[in-house]
């Protein structure tokens, strides 16, 4: 298992890809099911491997592959080969967990047992801000089937390696992705009254929205707001024309996201009289929440031992495996923690030192196999 697990995460890891354009590693992914000759369904650049049972009710697990563009720090024997991209979310572990997955389910089928209902893994392209599992979950083969379960599992720095973390109900968050143009009129910088400063009504527009949460929402409801991007001008001394911006807001409430559209429409309609500005804005809810079920949570409960499950944790970020769990699909996302100190496998998600060994992954894979059990799938 252990050489499995190192060599496989090495060939991912060198080879990273953004999201939806990941040809490398789907042709990667595709070349190992045939070579194992696991019947499987392509849909874009994600892949499902499929495991018929005696019945139509199906078991999902999924990976997602994709990487991002960040310049991987550090030196390591297994360091991206590509420049400016890295696996710096752990998704290559969690398709060297899945593949992994994919080989012992085989190797059970052929050695002469039964599946009673049918397994889906899918290897999911594009979770990195593209709504990749949406194209899976919206496809008609996927639509097609009845799920009594659908799992995913998430690598953490910030949790104990050889620990999992999870809970009941909302384990990651909803967000909404905002983009912003403020268009005033430019002038020289020494000549202000000529023009309308752009950068100017962008800095209150910002201010203003960070109230948001601090004056309009009540203060036990859990909301973030950030400003990621500000972008204006190329000179000193000129007060530019536009001004771009990119926020992201994060919920667990989604009662919350028409008051949040509600509160930024009329900032930006009392900067525009207030400045004599245009605001133009793109307001738009994407990933939902995802809602982890009780009865799931309760047979994850009976195949890890209670030492190592940390109840009541949930992700910081937003997680597209909600898509899978519409249209009355159950679910559950956990979080396998890597955290080493001693092996100063310490660094956040999206870092680019970011790293883990790949050992911890053995306890995913027990996980997923338990919940198989668990589901009466043999």
């Amino acid at each position: 298992m252990d050489n499995f697990f190192y060599k496989v995460r090495k060939d991912l890891h060198e080879m990273p890809e953004i999201a939806l354009q990941e040809y490398n590693t789907s042709k990667y992914i595709r070349d190992f099911l045939k070579n194992l000759d696991i019947k499987y369904v392509e849909i874009e650049r994600s892949t499902l491997a499929i495991f018929e049972g005696e019945e139509d009710n199906w078991i999902g697990f999924r990976a997602d592959i994709d990487a991002l563009p960040i310049q991987e720090e550090g030196e390591k024997d297994y360091k991206s080969k590509i420049d400016g991209m890295m696996h710096a979310c752990g998704h290559d572990g969690h398709t060297t967990n899945l593949l992994y997955f994919a080989k012992w389910l085989s190797e059970e089928l052929k050695s002469g047992k039964k599946l009673e209902k049918s397994v889906m893994l899918i290897f999911q392209s594009g979770e990195e801000g593209k709504g990749g599992a949406r194209f899976v979950a919206n496809s008609e083969f996927f639509k097609s089937k009845k799920f009594d379960g659908i799992f995913a599992l998430h690598l953490n720095p910030e949790i104990e390696e050889g620990k999992i973390a999870t809970t009941v109900g909302a384990v990651s968050f909803q967000n909404i992705n905002f983009d912003i143009e403020i268009v005033g009129k430019g002038c020289h910088g020494a000549q202000p009254h000529k023009g309308i400063d752009s950068i100017l009504v962008g800095a209150k527009l910002v201010e203003a929205y960070q109230s948001i949460i601090s004056r309009n929402l009540e203060p036990l409801e859990t909301a973030v707001l950030t400003i990621g991007s500000f972008k204006a001008g190329e000179v000193r001394n000129i007060i530019p024309e536009k001004v771009n911006i990119l926020g992201t807001i994060r919920m667990l409430n989604t009662d919350l996201i028409e008051l949040f559209r509600e509160r930024v429409t009329n900032i930006n309609k009392g900067l525009e009289v207030a400045f004599g500005v245009k605001i133009n804005m793109v307001f738009n809810p994407f990933y939902p929440p995802v809602i982890n079920d009780e009865e799931l949570y309760k047979k994850l409960e009976k195949v890890i031992p209670a030492e190592k499950l940390i109840k009541s944790t949930r992700l910081n970020g937003s997680e597209d495996f909600s898509f899978y769990l519409q249209n009355g699909n159950k679910g559950l996302m956990f979080l396998l923690g890597t955290r080493n100190e001693e092996k100063n496998f310490i660094y956040p998600l999206h870092n680019p030192k970011f790293d883990f060994d790949p050992k911890a992954l053995e306890l995913g894979f027990e996980i997923f196999k338990g919940l198989l059990l668990e589901m009466k799938a043999f």
